[in-house]
C-alpha cells in the first residue's frame, strides 16, 4: 500500500508540475508572413482553437492526444501586409503564413517540452526535496507525459477538421454565411442575384404606388450613400439602386474603406460603373492617399473644404479631420469629438465666402457642421452606422446608416447590419430645397427591402434656417479652438 501511494504521489507531482508549467509559460510569440501569432499548448482536449481577438474564436478537433494548441493573433504588420499584395498578389499570403509555421513548429515543440520537463522537475524538487529517485521518476512521467502528447498531437492531427469547425464569440452565426465551401459561394451568389430583382421590383412597385413627391420639372435626385467599408455587396446595392430610382447622382460621405491602406484601393473600380456624377468627401478610415487617386476617377468630384454645382445642386463638402483606421491608437473619444468640432469655424469661413448658402452641406461626421446650424438647409452625414434625423436652427441634419452594412460586420450582428441608403429629393432654386427623402435598408441575412418615404414639410414643418442669436454674455475676443 505504502509503495502504491508513493507511486500514485510521484505520478501526480510529475503531471501537475508539467501541466503547471505548460499553463503558465507554454506560449511562444511568432511571426507567420506578416502575422505576429501567440502559440501556446498545455494539457487538454485535442483540439486547435484560432483566436482572433475581438471577433471571436474558431475550434476544431484536430488531433488524438490530450493537448490543447491555441494560436492567438496579436497584430498584423500592414505595411510587409500591402507591400505583399502589392507585389504578389493575395494568393501569395496563405503559403507564405504555411512555410513560416512549418518552419515554427519543431522549435515550438521542444521549448514546450523543456518547460513541461522543467514543471515536473521543480514540483519534485519542492515535493520530495532530496529523496533523487522519486524526484528523477516524477521527471520522467513529466517528460513522457509532454513528449507522448506531443508524437500523439502530431500523428494524427488532421487541418481537414478545420472544414466542420466551431464558431464562438461574434463569429457564432458564421455558419450562415460560410457553412461549406460550395455553400458559401452559392449564398453569395444567390443574394447578388435577388439583389438586382429584389431592388429593382420594389423600386418599380413603389413608383407605381407613391408618384415622385416633388412633381416639378427639373427636379433633382440624389443617391446619398456612406460607410461602405470595402462591402462589394454595398456597393452593388448602391449601383442597383442608382439605377433603379434614376439618381442625378450619387453623394457618398466617406469611410469607402476600413483600414487606410493601400490595397483597399481595389474597392474605387466600382464607382465608373455608377455611370452618373459621384461626390465624395472622406471619411475617418480613409486617407489623403485614397481621396487623391478617388480625384483622378472621370465622373468623381471630391470636396475637401470647397464646393461644386452639380445638376443645379450646390454641394459644399469638407474631408474629416481625424484619420482613425485603428480604433485601439485612436485616443478617447473627447478627444476624437473635439478635433471633430474644431472645423466648425472654418467651415463657417468657407461658407461666408461663398455667393450664398449651398443647398447641402456634405460631411462625414455631422459633429463637424453643428456650428452651421441655421445658415444651412441641410447637412448630411454618415459614421455612426444608424439613421436619424433632427432639425437644429432650421437645419436639417441627416444621418444615414452603413451601405457596406459596417463593412465586415454584415453578417456578425443580430439579424445582420442592413444595407443602408437614402434617396433625397430636390425641387430646383436657390438654393435647391429638399422636399423628400426615402430610406431604403435591405437585410443581408433575409434579403427583405423597406423603403420609407419622408416628406419634410409634413414631418418638420416648414424649415427656415435662421441663426442662433448670440449670446450676451459671449465675450468679443474669440475663444481658443478645442485641443485635439
Amino acid at each position: 500500500m505504502r509503495w502504491a501511494a508513493t507511486g500514485a504521489l510521484v505520478l501526480v507531482v510529475g503531471l501537475v508540475g508539467a501541466g503547471f508549467a505548460l499553463a503558465v509559460a507554454g506560449r511562444q510569440t511568432v511571426t507567420l508572413g506578416p502575422f505576429t501569432v501567440q502559440l501556446s499548448a498545455a494539457f487538454g482536449r485535442g483540439v486547435t482553437d484560432i483566436q482572433l481577438p475581438p471577433v471571436g474564436r474558431i475550434t476544431a478537433d484536430t488531433h488524438r492526444a490530450p493537448l490543447h494548441l491555441t494560436a492567438t493573433l496579436e497584430d498584423v504588420g500592414v505595411p510587409a501586409l500591402t507591400d505583399t499584395i502589392r507585389q504578389e498578389g493575395l494568393d501569395a499570403i496563405a503559403p507564405q503564413v504555411q512555410r513560416d509555421a512549418r518552419q515554427r513548429v519543431a522549435p515550438f515543440a521542444l521549448r514546450v517540452f523543456f518547460i513541461g520537463v522543467g514543471g515536473g522537475l521543480a514540483l519534485a524538487l519542492i515535493v520530495f526535496r532530496l529523496r533523487w529517485r522519486f524526484v528523477l521518476a516524477s521527471t520522467l512521467v513529466a517528460a513522457v507525459a509532454v513528449g507522448g502528447s506531443e508524437l500523439a498531437a502530431a500523428s494524427t492531427y488532421r487541418p481537414g477538421a478545420f472544414a466542420s469547425p466551431t464558431f464562438s464569440g461574434s463569429l457564432s452565426i458564421a455558419h450562415e454565411l460560410i457553412g461549406p465551401a460550395r455553400e458559401a459561394t452559392n449564398r453569395i451568389d444567390d443574394f447578388r442575384d435577388q439583389l438586382t430583382r429584389i431592388v429593382a421590383g420594389a423600386a418599380s412597385v413603389y413608383a407605381s404606388i407613391q408618384a415622385s413627391p416633388v412633381g416639378t420639372p427639373g427636379e433633382i435626385t440624389v443617391l446619398h450613400i456612406s460607410d461602405i467599408h470595402l462591402s462589394p455587396l454595398g456597393m452593388e446595392f448602391a449601383q442597383e439602386l442608382a439605377k433603379s430610382f434614376d439618381v442625378d447622382m450619387v453623394i457618398d460621405t466617406g469611410d469607402i474603406t476600413s483600414f487606410g491602406t493601400p490595397a483597399e484601393d481595389a474597392i474605387l473600380s466600382f464607382i465608373p460603373g455608377f455611370d452618373r456624377p459621384y461626390v465624395f468627401v472622406r471619411g475617418n478610415h480613409d486617407s489623403v492617399a485614397l481621396q487623391e487617386e478617388m480625384a483622378k476617377i472621370p465622373n468623381v468630384t471630391v470636396l475637401d473644404g470647397t464646393d461644386a454645382t452639380v445638376h443645379g445642386l450646390t454641394i459644399y463638402g469638407l474631408g474629416d479631420p481625424v484619420f482613425t483606421p485603428n480604433k485601439l491608437a485612436a485616443g478617447d473619444d473627447a478627444q476624437i469629438a473635439a478635433a471633430v468640432h474644431s472645423v466648425g469655424p472654418r467651415i463657417l469661413r468657407d461658407l461666408s465666402a461663398l455667393p450664398g448658402p449651398p443647398a447641402v452641406v456634405a460631411v462625414h461626421d455631422d459633429r463637424m457642421a453643428d456650428a452651421v446650424a441655421g445658415r444651412v438647409p441641410l447637412v448630411i452625414s454618415g459614421h455612426f452606422h444608424v439613421p436619424s434625423a433632427r432639425v437644429a436652427d432650421g437645419t436639417l441634419y441627416l444621418r444615414i446608416g452603413s451601405t457596406g452594412g459596417a463593412g465586415a460586420n454584415v453578417y456578425t450582428e443580430q439579424g445582420g447590419v442592413p444595407l443602408s441608403a437614402e434617396i433625397l429629393y430636390f425641387v430646383p432654386g436657390d438654393p435647391a430645397r429638399l422636399v423628400a427623402y426615402d430610406l431604403i435598408q435591405q437585410s443581408p441575412v433575409t434579403g427583405s427591402l423597406t423603403v420609407q418615404r419622408h416628406l419634410v414639410a409634413q414631418q418638420f414643418g416648414r424649415l427656415i434656417p435662421s441663426p442662433p442669436a448670440p449670446s450676451p454674455t459671449l465675450s468679443p475676443t474669440p475663444s481658443a479652438a478645442p485641443s485635439g
